[in-house]
């Protein structure tokens, strides 16, 4: 009598079958949820990066800080010839016409935001936070916080954000 086997070709493609159903079910939830949101509105006067080199930050020349402990900026962000109303309404539309981008928290009396952008295939969450400044006479500027919430290394990824974003807002305030 031949002796039955552990798993039959049927059981095999019902377990393979289940896995791929519960794989695709966390693959969509887990990019639609903001639970993995790393610190969305942190103080950028008392903002201390992380350790690992994933992350990037610009802020305003100058830019007062409220310890020594607090690191300074990857990048000088510039100066914009415009009132803080304008850089931010630009800003605004620039970031959230940009692929796979939620916005997650706002302070308006703060000019503070934060968003989650998810990588193309994989979905980790990348999470953003911006805040206007006005310095007076017609003129303003921001301060950029991007970072991974996952992984030691980003590959760049948050400086070429960073820096395609802000790219993006100067032609917005020529016209």
């Amino acid at each position: 009598m031949p002796r039955p086997a552990l798993f039959t070709r049927r059981a095999v493609a019902r377990l393979v079958g289940v896995a791929l159903v519960i794989a695709m079910t966390g693959w969509f939830a887990w990019g639609r949820g903001d639970g993995a949101v790393a610190e969305p509105m942190p103080d950028f006067a008392t903002l201390v990066p992380p350790s690992s080199p994933n992350s990037y930050i610009v802020r305003p020349a100058n830019f007062s800080t409220a310890n020594s402990s607090t690191a300074a900026a990857d990048a000088e962000s510039p100066v914009f010839a415009v009132p803080v109303e304008t850089l931010e309404a630009v800003a605004l539309a620039v970031i959230r016409a940009q692929p796979r981008v939620t916005e997650v928290a706002a302070d308006l009396d703060a000019r503070q935001y934060a968003f989650v952008q998810r990588t193309a295939i994989l979905r980790f969450p990348d999470t953003v936070t911006i805040r206007f400044f006005d310095l007076g006479d017609g003129q303003s500027s921001l301060a950029m916080f991007s970072r991974s919430k996952f992984g030691r290394s980003d590959l760049g990824v948050n400086r070429a954000r960073v820096e395609s974003w802000l790219a993006a807002i100067q032609p917005g305030l020529a016209q």
